[in-house]
């Protein structure tokens, strides 16, 4: 449990950093079950502390995804070598990010709670789902520029690309069915992204 913070530094710049760090670990140890409680003591501030800053649950939840979900995707985007290889450092880090025990029951947890909370699911598919499809997109839409890849919709190209490298393994999870080992699973993913290239490439 973290130390509790001063007068000083509640009110502080680092505040709202140090409360959306905490959260993001208990929701994804709990899921959004998670009570704010809970997240108060993780951060060691008083719990009106959290509500200083965000509004509601909700709120601070979409705060954990946005920013967790920019972090993420910088990373992923932040590849060098040829085109191939920076999307399969974009599918491994895809791979890595969303086909976790936690991350699956998350997923189940949010598919179940969507019909009773339509705003937060809306902001869980805006933070992750558009956004990280969204800056795909302008990747391939400058391979398509630099000569890499053929000239098409980059946006549907995106959506592919997530669609062959991450639906039909977390399907798999969804209904408790094993993926291959590590090493198998890195072969099958640089066969997808050759099936996926030689859709794209410039003949």
């Amino acid at each position: 449990m973290a130390v509790p913070m001063s007068e000083q530094e509640i009110h502080g710049q680092g505040c709202r950093q140090r409360i959306v760090a905490a959260a993001l670990e208990v929701f994804r140890e709990c899921g959004y079950r998670a009570s704010v409680d809970r997240v108060a003591r993780q951060a060691g501030v008083a719990r009106q502390t959290i509500y200083n800053h965000f509004a509601s649950k909700p709120a601070l939840f979409a705060a954990v995804l946005q920013e967790g979900c920019a972090a993420h995707r910088a990373r992923l985007l932040n590849a060098d070598g040829s085109l191939a290889e920076r999307l399969l450092h974009f599918a491994e880090g895809m791979q890595a990010n969303l086909l976790t025990l936690e991350a699956i029951n998350l997923h189940r947890l949010l598919t179940h709670e969507a019909p009773r909370f339509p705003e937060l699911a809306a902001q869980v598919y805006v933070n992750g789902v558009q956004a990280t499809g969204q800056q795909l997109a302008g990747m391939l839409s400058q391979a398509m520029r630099d000569g890499e890849m053929r000239e098409d919709d980059p946006q549907l190209a995106a959506d592919i690309f997530l669609d062959v490298v991450v639906s039909h393994d977390r399907a798999r999870l969804l209904f408790c069915m094993p993926l291959p080992d590590t090493a198998a699973q890195r072969v099958l993913l640089q066969r997808r992204v050759e099936v996926f290239l030689r859709a794209y490439v410039r003949s």
